[in-house]
């Protein structure tokens, strides 16, 4: 549980998988790989929540439009 709480508190890239969060289907599949253990995809949630990890995910960027853009738009729709 040791050491499963020190891979969490890295991306599933460092430890050598493919994904970018980790989830029960990415830490099935790594704790199958390290230890040759099968554990269910909600095993390994329920580890998560033993080991206070939460899933964070990050937020998508808002694109913005160009001011210059944007200002000659304006000036159009008021009239």
């Amino acid at each position: 549980m040791a050491k499963i709480n020190v891979i969490l508190r890295q991306t599933p890239r460092d430890a050598g998988l493919s994904q970018n969060l980790w989830d029960g289907k990415v830490l099935s599949a790594w704790i199958e790989r390290e230890y040759g253990v099968h554990l269910g995809v909600r095993q390994c949630q329920r580890m998560f929540r033993r080991l206070h990890f939460r899933l964070r995910k990050p937020r998508p960027m808002i694109g913005k439009g160009e001011p210059a853009v944007q200002q000659q738009h304006k000036k159009n729709s008021k009239r």
